[in-house]
């Protein structure tokens, strides 16, 4: 489970740009959304990379694993009031209640997974 972790937290990462380019190719969207999709989707996946590789010396966990766990849990804070104020009164309109949903649900499921890739880590079952 562990390199799997970081692989599923990596692809969730990816799915951030990927949700976002598939409402905006549906007309929900403005182009300028993929590019706030692009934040999170980099920040996750360079922590996630960065924890990956100080991972290998096999040392107890580090502040990144931490950062695996704030890093969504700030996406999941933030984007319904980011939403609010980009959009206004009309921010859950238009397909974009979905986004959010989505969104939530993918900070949650990341934070879950590195709460255990964490977990694994203080209990030495690392693999290199």
């Amino acid at each position: 489970m562990h390199k799997k972790g970081y692989v599923a937290y990596i692809v969730i990462g990816v799915l951030y740009v990927l949700v976002k380019v598939v409402f905006v190719s549906a007309g929900y969207l403005h182009p300028g959304a993929i590019a706030h999709g692009a934040i999170p989707a980099v920040l996750t996946i360079l922590a996630s990379i960065v924890t990956m590789k100080a991972n290998r010396s096999g040392s107890p966990p580090s502040v990144w694993h931490s950062t695996l766990i704030i890093l969504p849990l700030l996406v999941f804070i933030t984007t319904p009031p980011f939403m609010y104020w980009k959009q206004g009164a009309a921010w859950l309109a238009n397909g974009r209640l979905a986004v959010l949903i989505i969104y939530e649900g993918f900070a949650i499921i990341q934070c879950l997974i590195a709460v255990k890739i964490k977990q694994k880590n203080s209990k030495g079952q690392c693999c290199p």
